[in-house]
């Protein structure tokens, strides 16, 4: 009975014909959104592979002392990535709100830039307004990194990273969209008081209705991850999954490797697109108005993006921080509060799939509660 009636939930979802429709045109939109870097692009001679063969390098004088006379204008010189790493550190400044003067490239050394970089990883932390505790953990996390940095191509990863917030944005909406009928659509056709009065309807209603939704979400998600991952794969390759993951971003003493971070940048994702559907669908039983339930998440989708908590809220805006757009955001700057957990400290990235699994049990547990009361 339970797969009967799974089967059934999973024909309600695509019921409408235009739905297929949309995933196959939204699937493109983001296939093509991801790819579009690469248009135009000659593939022997594109700045992401020449810059391939400075992998290796340590960043010492020497480097730094190449880097200041490289003035090749070709948009696929070698030296354009690393140029852009370098000045990611010396110039950063208005963008954050934090002043310091900038480094003409004539002037670049190895010891200006570690002493910068420190510098500014010190200034987020007060931005961050990071209590002493974590001012202490970021500290040793630095002493950690071993110095001069070797030099690794990461373009492709970072192209990655920045497929996530964007995708994550548009599978809330289609979740919202595809799954807000999950309970509403009953009562909205009057069938409600029919199927959950059958011999079953209470039994295995509220378990399918939430299983058909959590699979239909999670393969959405994939799919729509897929469609942003498979242009940058295609196109250029993965190169630099092994690079420590403060060549992606400049500011991080995260001493995990690239893949480890975009592992949790998809667990992150994977987990958030399970809560936006469990959240839809609460919410659907909630309203009992599908186009209601819908609406409220398009107005929390608006807010993740555009909305915004003063740092200096520390409880507040660390909450905001690790919401699943907001986590994923393409920022060049790590969020370096961190969150105790029985004894050890865990970044915003490790902190956000506990928080996840606890809201996605507090929803089914507000669903079932509710469902029980109105249908019990």
């Amino acid at each position: 009975m339970f797969w009967t009636l799974y089967l059934y939930e999973l024909k309600k979802i695509f019921s409408n014909k235009l739905k297929p429709l949309v995933l196959i045109a939204v699937a493109a939109f983001l296939f093509f959104a991801s790819a579009q870097r690469y248009f135009g692009v000659n593939p022997e001679t594109n700045a992401w592979k020449a810059e391939h063969l400075l992998d290796g390098r340590i960043m010492d004088e020497d480097f730094f002392a190449e880097l200041c006379e490289d003035s090749n204008p070709d948009p696929g010189a070698m030296w354009r990535y690393a140029k852009r790493y370098a000045r990611m550190v010396f110039y950063y400044n208005e963008s954050q709100s934090i002043y310091h003067s900038s480094v003409e490239q004539e002037s670049w050394t190895a010891d200006v830039f570690y002493d910068t970089r420190k510098r500014v990883i010190g200034e987020l932390a007060d931005e961050f307004y990071l209590t002493r505790a974590e001012h202490e953990y970021w500290e040793r996390m630095e002493e950690t990194i071993p110095k001069p940095f070797t030099y690794r191509s990461a373009q492709d990863i970072e192209n990655l990273r920045t497929t996530y917030q964007f995708t994550m944005t548009v599978t809330c909406m289609l979740i919202a969209v595809f799954l807000a009928e999950s309970f509403a659509g009953e009562t909205e056709s009057k069938m409600d008081a029919l199927i959950y009065s059958s011999k079953y309807g209470h039994k295995y209603t509220v378990a399918v209705k939430l299983a058909t939704g959590c699979t239909f979400s999670l393969v959405m998600g994939s799919v729509m991850l897929l469609m942003t991952h498979l242009p940058v794969l295609i196109l250029s390759g993965l190169h630099g999954l092994d690079a420590p993951w403060y060549m992606v971003m400049q500011f991080s003493n995260i001493t995990m490797k690239a893949w480890q971070m975009l592992l949790l940048h998809t667990l992150v994702y994977l987990l958030g697109c399970m809560l936006a559907g469990l959240l839809v669908m609460m919410l659907s039983l909630f309203y009992d108005r599908s186009m209601a339930a819908a609406g409220t998440i398009f107005m929390i989708v608006l807010f993740d993006l555009f909305g915004n908590v003063p740092t200096h809220m520390r409880v507040l805006s660390q909450i905001r921080y690790l919401t699943p757009i907001t986590i994923l955001l393409n920022s060049e700057i790590p969020d370096m509060r961190l969150t105790k957990l029985f004894g050890r400290f865990l970044i915003s990235f490790q902190t956000a799939p506990i928080l996840y699994v606890l809201v996605g049990l507090l929803l089914i547990i507000m669903t079932v509660r509710i469902f029980r009361r109105r249908y019990g």
